[in-house]
C-alpha cells in the first residue's frame, strides 16, 4: 500500500484521539447481521436516512449513493441517454448487490447492455435508510457482493395509522425539455394488535432533454415511472409473526425516436416467517423477483428471474459469541424472448441453481476486542464450488474510539447469458455480436482494510485504507467477424449498416487492483443550528494486464454538506461535490469538475412542510467526451402533508 496512505491514517488515529470527547452510539447496521452498534461492526458502513434523502432532493437510489465516501458515478459497459451506474471501490456496478429489506432485487447491468434499471424499483418515500457496506460481503451474501453491499431499507408502521402525501415540480434553466414532476402517497400503523401495514406509491415523469446541438437528438432519456409497494404484518403471538410483501414497478424510457425505448415491468415478492425460541431465533424467508424489459427498437424482451429460499438461526445463548448460520436455496434465470414467430430462432433460455450455507461467529474475546470471522460456501451447477471467509477484529482504543481492520474474499458469478454456449446476441445495425462462453469462472477478490472510527455526542471521523486484489475479470474478446445479414436482403441501395460485423466472446482475461483511502468527517452543532459533512475518497486503479488504470474510476472526489437553520424556522441545506480527473473508453484525461445545490425547507405545522431548491447552481455542463451528462441547472418546489398525526408525534417519526 502507498506510504503516504498509511501516514495519513496513522495521524487521523493521533489526531481524532486527542481532539474529540467521550459519548456513544446506538445504531445498528442490520446488512452485516451484528448485534453491535454501528462503531463496533466488522466493516466499512454508510448510513443515508431518510431525512438525508429529502436534504438531496434524489429521485432514484443511484442519485442518493452518488454522495457516499467509497462510492463513485460511472456506467455499464458504455451509456447512453444520460444514464450512470454506482462503483464501489472502483469495482463495476455489477459487483455490488442490491437489496431490498435484506432481499436481493435482480440487477440487469450484467445482462442487458447499457442498462442502469436496478435503481427504480420502489418508491423514494417507502425508505427508511439506506445501509451501504463497502469491501465484500460474499462470507454472508456470496455472488455480486464483490465490491459491497446495499441495503434499502423500508419504513416500519408505528401504533397509529399516518398518512403523508408528497408532491413535487421542477424545470431546468434551459429551454431543451427535461421538466420533472412526482406524486407520493405514504400510509402505515396498525389496523390491531395483531395487523399492522404499510403502503407506498409513486407516480413520477421525467421528459426528454433534447441535445444543445441537435433538438432532434435525445442528451437525457425521458422517464415515466410508477411504483407500488405493500407490506403486511401479522402477529401471532408475542414470539412469532408473519411478513407479506408485494412489489410492482413499471418504468417506460423515452428518446426523441421511440416513445417506448424500454418498457420496464418489475416485480417482487416475498413471505418471511421469524420465530423466537428461549435460547436462539429462527428466520424463514421465501422470495420472487421478476424483471422484462422490452426496447421498442427490437423486437424481443428480456425476462430475468430470481427464486430464493433462505433460512436462518440466530444464536445468542453462547457467552460472548453471536452466532448466525444460514442456508439457501437460489435459482437464477433468463429468457429471451422474439415477437414475432420468424424470429424465434434468436430466442435463448437459461437457468443456474445455486445451493449454499454460511456461518458468522462475532465474537468478544475481551472488553477490549470483538473478532467476527465467518465464511460461506456456494455451490454453482456451472462452475462448481466457491468459498467465501472473513476475519475481521475491531480494538476498543476507548469508549468512543475503535481501530478495526480485516479480510474478505468476494466473488461475482458470470451470468446466464456470459456462461452458455448457447447464448448469442447480434446487433447487425450497431455492427456488433456477443456469444457466451461455458468455461467461464468466477470474477474473484482478496480485500484488505484498515481503520479508525471515532463517535461521541454529534462528532464523528472515519478514516479507512483499502487494497482490493480482483482477478478473472470477465471481458470481452474479438473472436472474428461474420457477414451481416441484414446487409445481405438489403435492397434499397448500398447497405447502410457495418459489414462484417465484429464477433466478442465473454472470457476471464484481466486482473485488477484498487485501493485508497476514505475520509468522513461530521459534526452537529458547529454554531447553534449549522451541522457540517464532509466526505472524500481517494482511489487508484490498474489494470494489471495493461498497466493502465481502469476507466471513469476519478481519482479523487469530495462531498460536503452543510445544513443550517435560519430565522423562522427555514431549514437551508447546501451541498458540493468535487469529481477529479478520470480516464474515458480511450484512455483520454477528462477533466475535474465540481457542482453546488441548494435547499430550503419550512415546517409551517405539523401537518405541512415546503421545500424548494436549485440542484447544479453553476450549470455545469460536461464535454461530449464523458459517457454520461450531468443534468443542468435545475429549480424545483415540493410539499408534503401529514395526516393522523399523535399529538407528540413529528414528521421525523414517519
Amino acid at each position: 500500500m502507498n506510504k503516504k496512505i498509511l501516514i495519513s491514517v496513522g495521524f487521523s488515529f493521533i489526531f481524532t484521539s486527542t481532539l474529540f470527547g467521550l459519548d456513544k452510539l446506538d445504531n445498528v447496521i442490520v446488512t452485516s447481521k451484528s448485534n453491535k452498534e454501528v462503531l463496533d461492526v466488522a466493516g466499512s458502513a454508510s448510513i443515508i436516512t431518510a431525512k438525508d434523502i429529502k436534504r438531496m432532493n434524489a429521485s432514484s437510489i443511484e442519485e442518493i449513493l452518488e454522495e457516499v465516501v467509497g462510492l463513485n458515478t460511472g456506467v455499464n459497459s458504455s451509456s447512453i441517454f444520460g444514464r450512470k451506474t454506482i462503483s464501489v471501490r472502483g469495482l463495476d456496478s455489477k459487483n455490488s448487490l442490491i437489496l431490498i429489506d435484506g432481499r436481493r432485487v435482480s440487477g440487469t447491468d450484467a445482462q442487458i447492455g447499457h442498462s442502469d434499471f436496478q435503481y427504480n424499483w420502489l418508491p423514494i418515500d417507502a425508505i427508511e435508510r439506506i445501509e451501504v457496506v463497502r469491501g465484500p460481503m460474499s462470507s454472508l451474501y456470496g455472488s455480486k457482493a464483490l465490491g459491497g453491499v446495499v441495503n434499502i431499507i423500508t419504513k416500519q408502521p408505528k401504533d397509529e395509522i399516518a398518512s403523508t402525501i408528497d408532491i413535487e415540480t421542477g424545470s431546468p434553466s434551459h429551454d431543451r425539455g427535461g421538466n420533472e414532476n412526482s406524486f407520493s402517497f405514504t400510509s402505515a400503523g396498525k389496523i390491531n394488535d395483531k395487523l399492522s401495514f404499510a403502503l407506498f406509491a409513486e407516480n413520477k415523469k421525467e421528459e426528454i432533454t433534447n441535445e444543445k446541438d441537435d433538438t432532434n437528438a435525445t442528451e437525457h432519456e425521458g422517464k415515466k415511472v410508477k411504483n407500488l409497494m405493500l407490506n403486511g404484518w401479522y402477529n401471532i403471538d408475542d414470539t412469532q409473526s408473519i411478513n407479506l410483501t408485494a412489489l410492482l414497478s413499471n418504468e417506460v424510457r423515452s428518446t426523441n425516436d421511440y416513445l417506448k425505448y424500454y418498457d420496464i415491468q418489475k416485480r417482487h415478492y416475498s413471505i418471511n416467517y421469524n420465530k423466537d425460541f428461549e435460547d436462539f431465533a429462527l428466520k424463514l424467508n421465501y422470495y420472487k423477483t421478476k424483471s422484462d424489459s422490452h426496447p421498442e427498437q427490437f423486437s424481443y424482451t428480456h425476462k430475468l428471474e430470481d427464486d430464493v429460499i433462505n433460512a436462518e438461526i440466530v444464536i445468542d445463548s453462547i457467552k460472548s459469541n453471536h452466532i448466525i448460520l444460514g442456508a439457501e436455496l437460489r435459482k437464477e434465470s433468463y429468457e429471451k424472448i422474439y415477437d414475432k414467430k420468424e424470429s424465434s430462432a434468436g430466442n435463448f433460455s437459461d437457468d443456474i441453481s445455486y445451493k449454499s450455507v454460511f456461518i458468522q461467529d462475532e465474537i468478544d474475546l475481551s472488553d477490549d476486542f470483538i473478532l467476527t470471522v465467518g465464511s460461506r460456501y456456494d455451490k454453482h451447477e456451472n462452475f462448481g464450488a466457491e468459498i467465501s471467509p472473513k476475519a475481521y477484529l475491531v480494538y476498543k482504543m476507548s469508549e468512543n474510539s475503535r481501530i478495526k481492520g480485516g479480510y474478505g474474499h468476494g466473488f461475482s458469478a458470470p451470468t446466464v447469458t456470459q456462461s452458455s454456449d448457447a447464448y448469442q446476441f447480434r446487433n447487425y445495425y450497431a455492427g456488433h455480436g456477443f456469444d457466451g462462453n461455458s468455461n467461464l469462472k468466477p470474477e474473484s477478490s482478496d480485500s484488505y482494510e484498515l481503520g479508525y472510527e471515532y463517535d461521541n455526542n454529534g462528532t464523528s471521523f472515519k478514516s479507512t485504507v483499502f487494497y482490493n486484489d480482483i482477478t478473472d475479470l470477465i471481458e470481452t474478446t474479438n473472436t472474428g467477424t461474420e457477414a451481416n445479414s441484414v446487409c445481405a436482403t438489403w435492397v434499397f441501395g448500398p447497405c447502410p449498416f457495418p459489414d462484417p460485423i465484429t464477433i466478442q466472446q465473454y472470457n476471464n482475461v484481466s486482473k485488477a487492483v484498487t485501493k485508497g483511502l476514505e475520509l468522513e468527517y461530521s459534526k452537529d452543532n458547529v454554531i447553534d443550528g449549522l451541522d457540517f459533512d464532509i466526505n472524500y475518497t481517494y482511489l487508484k486503479t490498474e489494470d494489471k494486464d495493461t498497466g493502465k488504470e481502469l476507466k471513469l474510476k476519478p481519482t479523487h472526489k469530495i462531498n460536503s454538506k452543510i445544513t443550517y437553520v435560519l430565522p423562522y424556522d427555514v431549514e437551508t441545506t447546501f451541498r458540493y461535490k468535487y469529481t477529479g480527473k478520470q480516464k474515458d473508453a480511450d484512455y483520454e484525461t477528462l477533466g475535474a469538475y465540481s457542482t453546488f445545490a441548494l435547499q430550503l425547507s419550512k415546517e409551517f405545522s405539523k401537518a405541512l412542510t415546503v421545500r424548494t431548491g436549485i440542484e447544479n447552481m453553476g450549470n455545469k455542463q460536461l464535454d461530449d467526451s464523458y459517457d454520461y451528462q450531468i443534468r443542468a441547472r435545475y429549480y424545483y418546489v415540493g410539499s408534503v402533508s401529514y395526516t393522523h398525526l399523535r399529538a407528540h408525534e413529528t414528521r421525523e417519526d414517519l
